[in-house]
């Protein structure tokens, strides 16, 4: 399948639908739950949408190969980012939830993904997915900030326009 900004916004939309119908409690303010757990529930749900296909789903997956090489002893190399323009030096980085293909180059979709009570980091999340675009040729990358009400969940697509750099 070639998927557009439509098709994914889709699949995000009904996965955080899941996310509330069949995990909601996990989502609420008073759990203080990370972000980790509950992109780890999220994931689950957006993989149903590509079970039929070679894409994986991943959380925090922070290995990639081909162009990008490998160590010294054939590991797969760390997932990096150069953030030079920002002032900021290479850095390891651990994507919330990607859609891609392991070991290849073929990556579809990179997620950040922030609690609305816990969103004082959202520019820096902003950067890091434009530079998935930019550096690893992500094809979408998505923040995504969640809150008690489903209502008030938003869904917003890279590359952002930075203005303050």
């Amino acid at each position: 399948m070639n998927y557009n900004k439509e098709n994914i916004e889709e699949i995000l939309n009904n996965s955080i639908d899941e996310l509330f119908e069949k995990d909601s409690q996990i989502i609420f303010e008073s759990y203080n739950l990370h972000e980790r757990s509950i992109a780890h529930r999220l994931a689950i749900y957006i993989e149903n949408h590509f079970r039929k296909t070679d894409y994986v789903v991943d959380v925090e997956y922070n290995r990639m190969r081909n162009k990008y090489g490998e160590d010294i002893i054939g590991n797969l190399i760390g997932k990096n980012l150069d953030f030079e323009k920002y002032g900021k030096k290479l850095s390891n980085v651990y994507p919330d939830i990607i859609v891609h293909k392991r070991d290849t180059d073929n990556n579809l979709l990179e997620i950040e993904l922030k609690m609305q009570w816990k969103n004082s980091k959202r520019d820096f999340d902003y950067i890091k997915i434009n530079e998935y675009i930019e550096q690893l040729s992500y094809k979408f990358g998505v923040y995504i900030e969640l809150s008690e009400n489903r209502e008030e969940c938003v869904i917003e697509f890279g590359p952002f326009k930075l203005s303050y750099f």
